[in-house]
């Protein structure tokens, strides 16, 4: 009769173990449970909770100090005399949207990369350990080593290998567009910029000849009334007239202040920036033709090839869907070095196997049906999102023109209009010394010839802004590269320019 009494006592250890990890168990659920707890249901408070916030806030705030010390003592300052095209090639050197979309070259090289590997072979190395129960290969051995190298090359893939390298070329061009927009952008800002500065000072010159003008005529007062022929309201009138001018002179020159602080910050200078604007207010008449400038903007406004590129995109992603319906076949090689060997032996050994495989897609749950649905949504958005940039830069191009022609005509207005007025401003102080006219009529003439001259300037800056907009609307800006003015660093004690 067989003895069991091995067997029970076995079971009988096996009982009792488990009995003591259950009580292991249920001990330290019970004790670490009100530790738990409060960690599952979570201990943060309110205070806590506005604490966190307020120390990340003032971490945030101490940082964005030492970052502002940073920029200050590296931000380039500039001396001197500057062209437009100067601060153009300025601008384009530190404008930080330039520098980001230039990335995006960097990032359609990888895709191009990325594209051409699913030609290329792919090459794997796999080492694996395995240690098998005794009783599953009673006599064997318990423990395996392999070391298998695999090669895969594709053969066929529908297509998708060639629209994936298309598409990824065409990423890159549409890279190129983005980088000339962002560039044409750049430029305009920086011309409207300029010829902004341009018109503060020529309207802060005006309020500073109605001030030396107002003292004049405030002098002439003055002198009449020792004559006996001025009263003293005339006086108070004329001093109430200076103050008036010198506030409106203090206004522009506030302005003035605050267009050479924005124009810095869009060259991406220093603020200590001393630029003196060497170009001038310059009109010549500009009338562009309607098919001209239409045609010129559909070849050149990088956001209609960008549209095309996007289209043609759209295209090779469709391509790239239909692919999947097509069978794939690939090629593969692979050697495997093994302990116990593959041919049966107890030592290591090697063996290698090498083939074409074909894999044929009769039913994947529809998912390539899927994705040529969304690819031919693609593309149909693709074409409406095409013709509507072409109506977007058609009315650009328009309102570029209508502005254009407004322009012409306000600046054609008043081009002899400030002559007479200085012409009449002379003959009504005339009349004033020699007691014809009056007061009045001399402030009328005045303010006449400073509205006259503000009309100017404001027609002038109205017209070169329009340009500015027509260049702009037909793709038309290529800022040149120019010499640029001596930059300077503050952080150096001995005066180096560089």
């Amino acid at each position: 009769m067989p003895d069991h009494t091995g067997i029970n006592k076995k079971e009988n250890g096996g009982r009792k173990e488990g009995k003591r990890r259950t009580g292991c168990v249920l001990f330290f659920s019970f004790f670490l449970f009100p530790f738990s707890f409060p960690m599952l249901c979570g201990c943060m408070t309110k205070d806590t909770i506005y604490s966190d916030i307020a120390s990340s806030r003032a971490r945030s705030y101490e940082n964005w100090l030492g970052e502002r010390q940073r920029e200050s003592a590296s931000e380039k300052v500039l001396r001197g005399p500057m062209t437009r095209d100067q601060c153009v090639n300025v601008a384009l050197d530190n404008n930080k949207d330039i520098q980001a979309v230039t990335w995006d070259k960097e990032k359609a090289a990888g895709k191009i990369t990325e594209a051409y590997s699913q030609a290329f072979p792919t090459v794997n190395l796999e080492a694996g350990f395995t240690r098998v129960d005794e009783a599953i290969i009673p006599g064997g051995k318990k423990q395996t080593y392999g070391v298998t190298a695999t090669a895969s090359q594709p053969l066929y893939r529908g297509g998708a290998i060639g629209a994936g390298i298309s598409a990824a070329r065409i990423y890159s061009y549409a890279a190129d567009e983005r980088i000339k927009e962002a560039v044409q952008n750049v430029a305009f800002a920086v011309n409207r910029g300029y010829y902004d500065v341009l018109l503060a000072n020529e309207l802060l010159r005006v309020s500073e000849q109605a001030v030396t003008l107002a003292k004049s005529h405030l002098d002439d007062v003055l002198k009449r009334r020792e004559q006996g022929v001025a009263s003293d309201y005339d006086v108070l009138r004329a001093r109430v007239e200076v103050t008036n001018y010198e506030a409106e002179m203090i206004q522009n020159r506030n302005e003035l202040h605050l267009l050479k602080t924005s124009f810095c910050k869009l060259l991406g200078v220093s603020q200590e920036s001393d630029i003196t604007f060497s170009d001038t207010f310059a009109y010549g008449a500009v009338e562009p033709e309607l098919e001209d400038a239409v045609s010129r903007a559909f070849a050149e406004r990088p956001e209609l090839t960008q549209a095309e590129l996007s289209l043609k995109l759209s295209e090779e992603a469709l391509t790239a869907a239909k692919a999947e319906r097509w069978p794939k076949a690939d090629a593969f090689f692979s050697h495997t070095f093994s302990n116990p060997g593959p041919h049966e032996t107890s030592d290591w050994g090697d063996g290698w196997s090498t083939g074409v495989t074909m894999r044929f897609p009769f039913f994947d749950g529809y998912r390539a049906r899927g994705l040529v649905r969304q690819a031919k949504a693609d593309l149909a958005k693709s074409r409406i999102l095409l013709i509507n940039a072409e109506e977007s830069v058609l009315l650009e191009v328009k309102q570029a023109l209508l502005s254009v022609e407004d322009a012409r005509s306000f600046v054609e207005s008043q081009k002899a209009n400030v002559e007479r007025a200085q012409q009449g401003l002379r003959l009504v102080e005339a009349g004033y010394r020699e007691g014809v006219n009056t007061e009045l009529e001399v402030r009328d003439a005045r303010q006449a010839l400073l509205r006259a001259s503000a009309l100017h300037y404001q027609a002038i800056h109205q017209h070169e802004v329009a340009v500015l907009s027509l260049k702009k609307a037909t793709g038309s800006f290529e800022p040149g590269r120019t010499p640029v003015a001596k930059i300077e660093s503050e952080d150096e004690d001995d005066g180096m320019k560089r």
